[in-house]
């Protein structure tokens, strides 16, 4: 058995969840599954960001304080995640006790090797609205591939990292006029020191290729000194004035930390002696990361210098992906081109997107597309044509026939283990998020047994006792194969995966497909998914 601890990236505390994060949250989540399944402990953790300019300006424009509107976002996030069947087990938040702590504790441990330091540098300033503007609230053409319209930290377009200063017709965000740079006394790491140590963690981790071949690029290019303070007005934790005067932490830098924090908030809260287990230097069991391409810098160069600084192991693998488009545009509030998650299930449902995303999601960082005409004739056709309607198709004649039980004997055992033979294929799927080769797979399965129900034409079988017989054993074939390609389906649609378990009054598991079910009782059928209307789509 293994031991794995899991995590998203922090959703922003200043905003609803959008299916951008649902996005994340489904690929971690069905990977988390799918390891339960295997029997392994598994861990899922993931936290709101909490701090930052943006909290306070947004709390400004609510008319509220910073600590209560984070509080009333961080219950609606947790809500949304719940209601995308999103199987954490600690959600929280970065503005908690224990990440104040390792925040301290890192400043400490920065200050006892020598690598803080205080400088004068000039800033972005909006002096109409009288603040520093953070990298997010700068926009201007990227100064490497010029492309229009991206932030002062790193363009969404060509994924290259750049200081703000750099933008070419930067703009403030707020007041829409540029901004003035102004000198401002901040607090820096040399990170330069920790390339080696960054470059060996790269090279011998199995990243995917392009992200490895980034993030070396990053590394050596400008990879220097890291800002690690920001002025007031700013919600998050202030530094000790013995450091630098009336300045916080960057929000960068308490986020990373969150996935320490949370973690042993969790521990603590359960009793759980397990977070050394996890993160000292030594530890054998596993961590991964599960991140937008956006945040790459951070996770995969500045983590784990943050690690290396506290003694703590690195992780075991950072899986990154693409970005969201809609209908071929990417997710944008200012193009009024984003769906909130809880919009989304005023339409629609949780499995059926979870079901589109898995068919999108692979191992590599390529953009994915949610179409929404795609979107309906792949569930329409796809999952209930192909894959619902086997069971619903099925069961009336155990029913009508059978007083809904299985028969003690399958018709083709042969066919039977063709697909019990595929579960190692499916695996190595899963475990190399390689969600939409199961996908494809799951595709060819259903259309053989779909020809072989079409075949075998069993609507007209005639009432002869031994033609009966063999209908009841070609039923429970059916049901059983039916059960394997619902169990390889378990982590995408876990709604349906326990209406289903319900019909068959059977606990579903990886390991019991070898063995046919088999003698056994079920329960009459009810419709367990109905087709998307697509005029639904007028409204959305």
């Amino acid at each position: 058995m293994k031991n794995i601890l899991v995590t998203c990236a922090l959703p922003y505390a200043n905003g609803p969840i959008h299916l951008g994060h649902i996005l994340e949250h489904i690929q971690a989540d069905i990977w988390v599954r799918y390891q339960k399944l295997l029997g392994n402990k598994v861990y899922f953790i993931c936290a709101d960001d909490a701090h930052g300019t943006s909290i306070i300006l947004k709390s400004k424009e609510l008319n509220i304080l910073p600590e209560i509107m984070v509080k009333k976002i961080f219950k609606d996030h947790k809500k949304q995640f719940i209601n995308f069947n999103i199987s954490h087990d600690m959600y929280y938040t970065t503005h908690s006790k224990f990440n104040y702590f390792y925040s301290l504790l890192l400043l400490n441990n920065f200050n006892n090797k020598n690598i803080l330091y205080k400088n004068e540098i000039y800033q972005f300033y909006d002096n109409i609205n009288n603040i520093f503007l953070p990298d997010r609230l700068i926009k201007g053409k990227c100064p490497r591939c010029k492309k229009k319209d991206q932030y002062g930290d790193v363009c969404e377009y060509c994924n290259e990292v750049y200081n703000s200063h750099e933008l070419i017709n930067p703009i403030s965000v707020l007041s829409k006029k540029k901004p003035i740079l102004k000198k401002t006394e901040q607090l820096f790491l040399d990170i330069s020191i920790y390339k080696n140590i960054i470059y060996n963690w790269i090279i011998s981790t199995p990243l995917q290729n392009q992200i490895k071949n980034q993030l070396l690029f990053l590394l050596n290019n400008n990879f220097n000194i890291w800002n690690i303070s920001r002025d007031s007005p700013y919600f998050g934790f202030k530094i000790p004035n013995k450091y630098i005067y009336n300045k916080y932490f960057y929000v960068w830098l308490d986020a990373l930390l969150a996935y320490i924090s949370v973690f042993k908030h969790f521990c603590y809260i359960n009793n759980y002696n397990i977070f050394d287990k996890f993160w000292n230097i030594n530890s054998n069991y596993e961590i991964y990361h599960f991140i937008g391409k956006d945040i790459l810098y951070f996770h995969g160069l500045l983590w784990p210098i943050i690690l290396d600084v506290l003694n703590y192991r690195k992780p075991s693998n950072i899986i990154v992906h693409g970005h969201l488009k809609i209908n071929g545009i990417k997710m944008s509030k200012s193009k009024n081109n984003f769906i909130t998650s809880e919009k989304w299930l005023n339409y629609f449902d949780s499995d059926s997107l979870r079901y589109y995303f898995s068919s999108k999601l692979s191992f590599n960082i390529s953009d994915i597309n949610l179409c929404l005409d795609d979107y309906i004739k792949t569930i329409n056709c796809n999952f209930i044509n192909k894959y619902i309607n086997i069971i619903s198709r099925i069961c009336p004649f155990l029913d009508k026939y059978f007083n809904n039980i299985l028969s003690n004997k399958l018709l083709d055992n042969n066919f039977y283990y063709f697909f019990v033979n595929k579960s190692n294929l499916i695996s190595d799927y899963y475990l190399n998020y390689n969600y939409c080769q199961i996908f494809l797979e799951i595709n060819k399965l259903l259309s053989i047994i779909n020809k072989y129900i079409n075949n075998y034409k069993p609507w007209n079988i005639c009432n002869s006792v031994k033609k009966k017989n063999e209908l009841h054993n070609f039923c429970t074939t059916i049901i059983n194969i039916f059960c394997i390609i619902t169990i390889y389906l378990s982590p995408i649609i876990p709604n349906i995966f326990n209406k289903i378990q319900k019909i068959l009054k059977k606990k579903l598991y990886w390991n019991i497909i070898n063995n046919p079910i088999l003698n056994h009782k079920i329960c009459k059928y009810k419709k367990v998914y109905k087709y998307i209307n697509k005029d639904l789509l007028f409204n959305f």
